[in-house]
């Protein structure tokens, strides 16, 4: 790096050379000699007098503060020190590259070139007039040695000229490539377009990564040839009230994939005017996740109504069940001598009404309101009649389910929202068994152990599809899901976690492709120590 720095260095030395050798400015060699060696010796033994007379000079025009002045005394004498070595020695260009550097990052570079090219015409002009003093009796060595002194101040100025300009053509590229970085990394496809005609003519990469198009293809089409054709007219539109208002945003628009599919975007466009550029930026942001988040929670409404529909009618449903329990008791003893046949059909009807009046009690439980945020509740119960209530939808997909409920005590938590727990971790295991399988069910007690009470844990396994390990990282975050639309919200996985945290639980889940989902739950208890006969399951 620093070579190549030299190398860019003496390239501009050798290019400010032959600039004023063309110009007829090089009057002495740039070589050494006993007339350059005679003025840098004369500046350096009048160098402490030159800076304190500059310093009296230029502190009050260049607003040098009392607590600065002896730094830039210091610095003053070192770089007169530099240039007065170069004079004497062309082929040391220490001074030009402590200039370059400083005007690119350092003190110099804080403050406008005239303030700095002021300050070097003041040590020219105060070098002159010493001169004239000293060599009074000797006119033509004070000319020579004059003429010397202009000819490298000169070629300072040339050098500081350009060292300014390039500083400052630097620093607009520096901001061109971070601009440009900045562009072509942000989250979202951005479009530059000419502000006349409409005509993309750049995009950043996550453009095209969202297209399917290159770069070199975007380019050169119409803002509007970007979106689907039915979109034309209203992306046209898009960028005709851009340009009139200098801003505009829509969020009805899609951008084509290379593929023929839509992406659903909002678009913020604004005006530019940078130098005389005066281009239109546009902004797609991929809303594609807003509108299926927005799409499940719409979903997840529409459950919750149905679910207080299905509570409202399953109550009125009572009423008439009533009536036809008494009304069957009174066939029953009107018909107490009838036939075997007709005994045997008022059974099965009776039968059939019992089991109706307990899916409709166990829906209207499941319904209903717990207000005691914690009480015991017999949790193998508890998962019995969430089997009752399901038991036609998991012969409908054709789910066998195995139980294995240990000898538990009551758990001491929500029974409302365990119902919740139970019914969702049962819908899920069924919905992951798409061609039907075996749902297992186990509780048990598990001992205390590294410092912990007895726990009641229960598993719900299925021998369904399986979940992609890289996906088992995201089961519980809200919306997240992997099912087809209308099978799911994404909800329910994430509200088993938070009622399970809630009641002081854990929840953990392992699982495999192919072979099937294990969800373990543990929940504290404050009981007993199982029984020898009662062990957790293998």
């Amino acid at each position: 790096m620093k070579d190549a720095e030299n190398a860019s260095l003496t390239e501009h030395l050798n290019r400010i050379e032959a600039y004023m050798r063309g110009c007829g400015l090089l009057r002495f060699a740039r070589e050494p000699s006993r007339l350059r060696s005679e003025l840098a010796e004369f500046g350096r033994e009048l160098l402490p007098e030159i800076v304190d007379e500059w310093m009296t000079v230029v502190s009050g025009a260049l607003a040098i503060t009392e607590a600065e002045r002896q730094k830039v005394w210091q610095a003053m004498y070192d770089a007169q020190l530099r240039w007065f070595r170069h004079i004497e020695d062309p082929a040391d260009f220490d001074t030009y590259g402590y200039l370059r550097e400083h005007t690119r990052d350092g003190f110099i570079s804080e403050f406008p070139a005239s303030r700095f090219l002021a300050a070097q015409m003041k040590v020219r002009q105060i070098l002159r007039r010493a001169l004239h003093r000293r060599y009074a009796d000797r006119p033509e060595k004070q000319g020579e040695l004059i003429a010397l002194l202009d000819q490298e101040f000169q070629e300072r100025i040339l050098h500081i000229t350009d060292f300014f300009v390039e500083s400052k053509v630097e620093e607009l590229h520096e901001q061109e490539i971070s601009y440009r970085q900045t562009v072509d990394n942000a989250p979202a496809p951005i479009f530059r377009i000419d502000h006349d005609s409409g005509t993309v003519i750049a995009a950043n990469s996550v453009a095209e990564r969202v297209t399917g198009f290159p770069a070199a293809e975007l380019i050169g089409r119409k803002t509007w040839e970007l979106h689907p054709a039915d979109e034309a007219e209203a992306a046209r539109r898009h960028w005709l009230g851009t340009r009139d208002s200098h801003h505009r945003t829509s969020e009805d628009l899609h951008l084509r994939h290379r593929d023929g599919a839509s992406i659903p975007v909002f678009v913020s466009s604004g005006v530019i005017e940078y130098g005389r550029e005066r281009f239109i930026q546009q902004i797609c942001v991929d809303i594609s996740d807003r509108r299926r988040l927005e799409g499940q929670l719409v979903q997840s409404e529409k459950m919750a109504a149905i679910g207080q529909l299905a509570a409202g009618v399953a109550h009125e449903i009572r009423n008439p069940l009533g009536a036809i329990r008494n009304a069957l008791y009174d066939l029953k003893e009107i018909l107490s001598g009838a036939p075997a046949e007709a005994q045997e059909d008022l059974r099965i009807a009776e039968e059939e009404l019992v089991r109706a009046k307990v899916i409709i009690d166990n829906l209207l439980e499941f319904s209903r309101v717990s207000h005691a945020e914690l009480e015991p509740i017999d949790l193998n119960d508890l998962l019995r009649k969430t089997l009752l209530l399901m038991n036609r939808y998991l012969q409908n997909s054709d789910v066998r389910v195995e139980q294995d409920f240990g000898e538990i005590p009551p758990c001491l938590v929500n029974q409302n929202a365990m119902r919740q727990v139970a019914l969702n971790l049962i819908t899920n295991a069924v919905q992951a068994m798409p061609k039907g399988g075996t749902l297992s069910l186990r509780t048990w007690l598990v001992p205390a152990r590294n410092g912990r009470t007895n726990r009641l844990a229960f598993d719900v396994t299925d021998s369904g599809v399986g979940i992609p390990a890289e996906h088992l990282k995201n089961i519980f975050n809200p919306f997240f899901t992997t099912k087809e639309p209308g099978q799911g919200t994404g909800l329910g996985l994430s509200v088993v976690d938070s009622i399970v945290r809630q009641n002081r639980g854990e929840i953990r889940v392992e699982s495999n492709l192919g072979r099937g989902t294990t969800f373990h739950l543990e929940f504290p208890c404050n009981c007993p120590e199982p029984s020898a006969d009662i062990r957790e399951p293998l």
